[in-house]
C-alpha cells in the first residue's frame, strides 16, 4: 500500500513538473518565396527603377490564435515588406530592369503596397479554420503617366482538433506563393513601366 502510494505521488509531481517544462510554440513563422524563372529582356534597360515597399497593414502580426487561454500572436520572419521587396526587385532585375542605387537615379517609380498578409483562425472544441489572405497594390509613376494593378491570392484549410504554428505557415505560405507566382507571371506592370517611363 506504501509501495502504491509513493507511486502515485511520484507519477503526479512527473505530471506536473513535465506540463510545467512544456514549451511555448515560437512566435515567428519563417517564409522563403520562390525565385523567378522570368525571361531577361534587354529592350527593359532603358527604365531605372526606384522601388519602394510600403507595409499598409494596420497590425504587425501576420496571424494570432487562442493558446493557453492567451491570445497568441505570430509574426512573419523576413518581415512582408522586406519579402515583397525581394520578390519585386528580382522579378523586375530578372525581366530586364534595372534598379536605381537612389531615387535621384531613376526615372520611374514602382510602389508595392501590402495590403493584407493575414492568416484569420477560427477555432473550436475539436475543429479549426484558417483563412489566408496576402492582398498587394502595385504602383508604378512615370513622366507619362501612372497604372495601378492589385495581386493576391486566398487560401483556407480546416482540420480537426486546434490549429498551430505549422498548419497556419503552410496555408499562409500558399497564399504567399500563389501571389508571388503571379508577380512573376503578370506582364501588365513591366509594360506599364514601359509605357509611362521617361
Amino acid at each position: 500500500m506504501r509501495f502504491a502510494k509513493l507511486s502515485l505521488i511520484t507519477l503526479f509531481s512527473s505530471a506536473v513538473l513535465l506540463s510545467a517544462c512544456q514549451s511555448q510554440p515560437s512566435n515567428t513563422i519563417t517564409f522563403t518565396p520562390p525565385s523567378p524563372s522570368v525571361q531577361f529582356n534587354a529592350a527593359n534597360q532603358h527604365a531605372i527603377l526606384n522601388i519602394l515597399t510600403r507595409d499598409a497593414r494596420q497590425q504587425p502580426e501576420v496571424s494570432s490564435y487562442v493558446y493557453d487561454e492567451k491570445i497568441f500572436k505570430l509574426f512573419a520572419e523576413p518581415k512582408p515588406a522586406q519579402i515583397f521587396d525581394q520578390v519585386i526587385k528580382q522579378d523586375l532585375n530578372g525581366k530586364g530592369f534595372r534598379i536605381a542605387a537612389t531615387p535621384a537615379q531613376s526615372n520611374t517609380n514602382v510602389i508595392v503596397n501590402i495590403n493584407k498578409f493575414y492568416a484569420d483562425v477560427e477555432q473550436g472544441n475539436l475543429r479549426y479554420k484558417i483563412t489566408a489572405n496576402v492582398q498587394i497594390n502595385v504602383q508604378v509613376q512615370g513622366a507619362k503617366g501612372q497604372f495601378n494593378k492589385n495581386i493576391g491570392s486566398t487560401r483556407s484549410q480546416e482540420g480537426a482538433l486546434r490549429a498551430n504554428n505549422a498548419n497556419i505557415q503552410k496555408v499562409l505560405g500558399q497564399a504567399l506563393n500563389e501571389t508571388v507566382q503571379n508577380i512573376y507571371k503578370d506582364q501588365e506592370i513591366a509594360n506599364a513601366i514601359n509605357q509611362y517611363s521617361n
